[in-house]
């Protein structure tokens, strides 16, 4: 046999024995589709928040969260709201605690805290009502007709019972605050009799008062909810600037259902905290609708980077 015919020979066994050790390896596996070339089936995701029992009390969760879930599902996100309704004092320690995505309070000088240490990410004003000072038909102090301190400082001059949240929420916070301005400090339960620290929400608080004939200072829309189990009570000092109640939006730890929802606050939430009434009586003002003297009260609690653009 010459060369030649031996070098085709070796080039074809070479060949051929590289074609079989090809075909004894495993074969690669077809490429995936990406994640963009197909529709990632919606991911369930809850979404923790901690809120103020005025917010429950009024009826307002009842409302907010099934629409705001439903709202979430047109725009493609499967979202579940689970909610503690606390005194703002302990909603913001829960969320420095980590144990909430998102919180919905009225403390705006504890709020500043939480924002300043870190622990609120961003926040916005979304409504706001009025506080107002309720006591028993007759008002025995002789409180009606002057401003809130100066109720204050008539209540505890008669030494007539006062029943306070006592829960460090915001509606207590703001009870104290008059305090300090009406008498200089702020009573002690064991010492000034007359002050009952009902540790308990807003509905609570209102309806011990009314069991006690005592006065107590509430936001103005649990007051109209639960006006028709209050029969001993009636407003004393109505709702004022220094009585405005400002409520606020905050996310804790940053997601895209907590951005979101920061979202629905400031957009669709707003048309439906404005038509939460009680016989034809708004119990919120949503921020969209405040007039501009409103306003002018407000703006000194609009502070941090918003939640929102």
């Amino acid at each position: 046999m010459s060369k030649i015919g031996y070098l085709i020979i070796v080039v074809v066994l070479i060949a051929a024995a590289a074609l079989f050790i090809a075909s004894q390896r495993p074969q690669a596996a077809a490429p995936q589709q990406t994640a963009t070339a197909i529709a990632a089936p919606r991911q369930h995701v809850v979404l923790y928040m901690a809120t103020t029992t005025s917010v429950k009390d009024t009826g307002l969760l009842d409302v907010l969260i099934p629409d705001f879930e439903r709202w979430a599902a047109e725009r493609g996100y499967d979202v579940e709201v689970r909610y503690s309704a606390v005194g703002t004092g302990q909603a913001l320690l829960m969320a420095a605690r980590g144990d909430v995505d998102v919180v919905l309070v009225h403390a705006p000088a504890l709020e500043r805290r939480y924002l300043e240490n870190g622990t609120l990410k961003c926040r916005d004003v979304v409504a706001y009502n009025f506080f107002i000072v309720v006591g028993p038909r007759g008002d025995p102090a002789g409180a009606r007709g002057t401003s809130a301190a100066e109720a204050f400082k008539k209540i505890a001059e008669a030494k007539a019972p006062f029943v306070s949240r006592g829960d460090r929420s915001g509606t207590h916070l703001k009870e104290l605050s008059l305090w300090r301005e009406a008498i200089g400090r702020e009573p002690d339960p064991k010492v000034d009799t007359w002050y009952i620290s009902a540790g308990a929400g807003m509905g609570q608080t209102l309806l011990l008062a009314n069991e006690k004939r005592a006065y107590a200072l509430t936001d103005v829309g649990t007051w109209l909810r639960y006006r028709d189990k209050l029969d001993q009570l009636e407003v004393v000092v109505p709702a004022a600037p220094d009585l405005i109640n400002i409520y606020s939006f905050a996310i804790v730890k940053p997601s895209p259902a907590a951005r979101l929802m920061a979202q629905y606050m400031l957009t669709r939430g707003q048309e439906v905290i404005g038509n939460l009434t009680v016989a034809g009586q708004p119990l919120f003002t949503p921020i969209s609708r405040a007039d501009p003297k409103a306003l002018e009260w407000i703006k000194p609690a609009i502070f941090g980077p918003s939640c929102v653009g």
